[in-house]
């Protein structure tokens, strides 16, 4: 983060400790957005920052309901937004959705729910850093990047099943040294072919424990804990039948709150996430008002003449109506692809995905945000990469990078937020 946006983050802190009066306008309201306002940088000199602004191809009853309802929240600190983040392995990273988080959460001064968190090391694989779980026993993992999935997977992506009569997960929220995020719940996505009072799943801090109950719809839940920043699940599964652990969803109750989800794996595109079988009740659990779309990097990894632009407003179309099912009225954010390298050229499949980024924002009143026209267009990624902004594959972002554009994403719609008023 660079000094001048930490400094403004810091004196928002103060300033919304206090609650907005009822003539507070929307612009006063924002002020939890970082604005981007580093001058006369090589930083700056990559931005084409005259783009970085939501582009509105249809209607706007659904931006007009997000923001209502976040007005809302602002003003009373009542209720809860909900926002799902879903991509790639941008999103598994967790370094640019995790800083949009810390940026909504700058808007409350009050953290909400983590997220729906997963056991990444189980797959040996990349996660998030602010953030640690670990497990023991024997665990086979399916992912939604697989052709045929062996398990069920939802919200995350991926799943894990074991055998083990006795198995655990522990996460720390924290890791850091800031303890920011706590939980006074607790929801795990799970399912197991053995009868429901042969298994328990009980959570513990060392000293005290409790269990959780199941429901129908496989969620295992406790509530009415104390404040709690890290935690061991304990499954205890005397009869050896497959559970499939789907997600950890640590749950702060507070209110007044946005909970900000985010769904990434490495590899994923529009096909992956359809192979979620689970993915319409998970959606439904968290019911989001806002959804980041940042599909696309994977599907038009190929050639120009292999992708096929209808096939993929296809899939989308179908994973939207899986959302618009949770929440028919959720507003939805496309985020272009970046400007990246296929075969040592930059990728003119880029621009295919903004057209059709555009044409579905028209179909269902969403918006884009153009990362590719942000970034300078076509071979920009050799600029940021030189500036240690972009990695040396052209395709990924450094964490200076991906945390700039998580401001610049953020300015974005909060530019937009206190316009309409």
């Amino acid at each position: 983060m660079n000094k001048t946006i930490s400094h403004i983050l810091t004196v928002i802190a103060v300033l919304l400790a206090v609650v907005p009066a009822r003539g507070a306008t929307r612009a006063s309201l924002a002020k939890g957005a970082p604005r981007y306002v580093e001058r006369d940088s090589a930083v700056t000199a990559c931005v084409a920052i005259e783009n970085n602004a939501l582009i509105f191809p249809g209607g706007f009853k659904p931006i007009n309901a997000f923001e209502n309802k976040l007005e809302a929240l602002l003003r009373t600190r009542k209720g809860h937004v909900s926002i799902w983040h879903v991509g790639g392995s941008h999103v598994q990273a967790d370094i640019l959705s995790h800083r949009l988080r810390c940026n909504f959460t700058a808007l409350t001064g009050t953290p909400g729910t983590r997220g729906m968190l997963f056991p990444f090391s189980m797959a040996k694989t990349n996660y998030g850093s602010d953030h640690r779980m670990s497990y023991t026993g024997n665990w086979n993992v399916s992912r939604n990047i697989a052709a045929d999935p062996t398990l069920p997977l939802g919200l995350t992506g991926i799943s894990a099943s074991t055998t083990d009569r006795r198995a655990t997960v522990t996460l720390n929220l924290n890791t850091k040294g800031n303890v920011q995020w706590k939980y006074d719940a607790m929801r795990v996505l799970a399912e197991c072919d053995a009868p429901a009072d042969s298994l328990s799943i009980v959570l513990s801090d060392g000293g005290r424990e409790w269990p959780l109950e199941p429901s129908p719809s496989g969620v295992y839940s406790v509530k009415g804990l104390p404040l709690l920043t890290s935690g061991t699940l304990t499954i205890s599964n005397p009869t050896g039948a497959r559970f499939v652990l789907r997600g950890v969803e640590p749950v702060n109750t507070a209110v007044g709150t946005i909970n900000y989800y985010s769904s990434g794996i490495n590899g994923a595109s529009t096909l992956s996430w359809l192979r979620c079988d689970r993915l319409d009740q998970d959606l439904r659990l968290i019911s989001p008002d806002l959804v980041v779309f940042g599909i696309g990097i994977n599907d038009a990894a190929m050639a120009s003449s292999q992708f096929d632009p209808e096939k993929f407003k296809s899939r989308y179309c179908r994973i939207i109506d899986k959302v618009r099912k949770a929440n028919p009225d959720a507003m939805l954010l496309f985020i272009t692809n970046n400007d990246t390298y296929f075969k040592g050229m930059p990728n003119a499949n880029a621009v295919r995905v903004r057209d059709a980024f555009v044409d579905l924002a028209r179909k269902y009143d969403g918006c884009v945000w153009d990362c590719f026209g942000v970034m300078g267009g076509l071979g920009s990624s050799t600029k940021w990469r030189d500036t240690g902004l972009v990695a040396k594959d052209r395709i990924h972002f450094t964490r200076q990078g991906y945390e700039l554009l998580a401001d610049l994403i953020f300015d974005a719609l909060m530019s937009d937020f206190a316009d309409n008023e």
